[in-house]
């Protein structure tokens, strides 16, 4: 009797320490317009899906991105059930507890102007992101309104908690970023645009490197040659302006 209860102690035991298996979770992986990859511990992950990132709770996960030819990375927008934090570094480790979304922001170089084109509709691609929301309203795959080229249209943004609004980005024949909210933009071409509000996380140390809130052109360099001899003839104007006059002075 002892030891068939000492057995059944035994198994009791055993059973109690029988492994669970880890729950496995989805993340979300915002889009930022396909300016740069994402992936993690070294797999790359689908942008604008709320499925097909799977992750294990509980796993440390490190991030790497990698930016588009054009444009720069500036940080990372993290959110869980805990709420919402921003990192600059390159790359982005965190111990994931459960259902996530995780934004590598990016934006254009350089701004730059292009005149309207033509006449007529351009369908414009609102996509969503983190830390808030848009009218129009945007999706993950990105939610077709439509403009009217050489006419604005106008986007507003509202941060949610936690958040701070940083900027929009427009993606098209010409790729610029704008400070201004809200936003009226000007279709440049039948052939569409996409666009979408970057929030990033309060405190997250997240800024632009320069804002601009309508498009900067792309500066044309100055041929410094000419600019030179400009000047040594203004010079040179001057001393024989001066020497006529200083030649009558004496001559009268």
């Amino acid at each position: 009797m002892i030891l068939l209860t000492s057995t059944i102690l035994i198994l009791a035991a055993s059973a109690s320490i029988v492994p669970v298996r880890a729950a496995t979770e989805n993340l979300v992986l915002y889009t930022t317009l396909g300016m740069g990859t994402v992936s993690a511990n070294g797999t790359a992950l689908t942008p604008g899906s709320a499925t097909a990132n799977v992750i294990t709770a509980g796993d440390t996960y490190t991030f790497t991105q990698t930016a588009s030819s054009g444009y720069k990375f500036i940080g990372w927008a993290y959110a869980d059930a805990s709420g919402a934090v921003g990192s600059t570094s390159a790359s982005f480790t965190k111990v994931l507890a459960g259902t996530c979304s995780l934004q590598a922001i990016y934006i254009p170089t350089t701004n730059t102007t292009v005149a309207p084109s033509g006449s007529g509709s351009s369908a414009i691609a609102v996509f969503a992101t983190a830390g808030g929301t848009t009218s129009p309203a945007g999706s993950l795959t990105g939610q077709t309104t439509t403009g009217t080229v050489g006419h604005s249209t106008t986007f507003t943004e509202t941060a949610l908690r936690g958040y701070t609004f940083l900027c929009w980005v427009v993606q098209c024949n010409q790729n610029n970023y704008y400070t201004s909210s809200p936003l009226q933009y000007t279709p440049t071409s039948t052939s569409g645009a996409a666009l979408e509000a970057i929030w990033v996380p309060t405190g997250s140390g997240i800024t632009l490197p320069s804002a601009s809130s309508t498009p900067t052109p792309t500066p044309t360099k100055v041929d410094e040659f000419s600019t030179a001899v400009v000047a040594v003839l203004a010079l040179a104007l001057v001393a024989a302006a001066f020497g006529t006059y200083t030649y009558r002075k004496k001559r009268n």
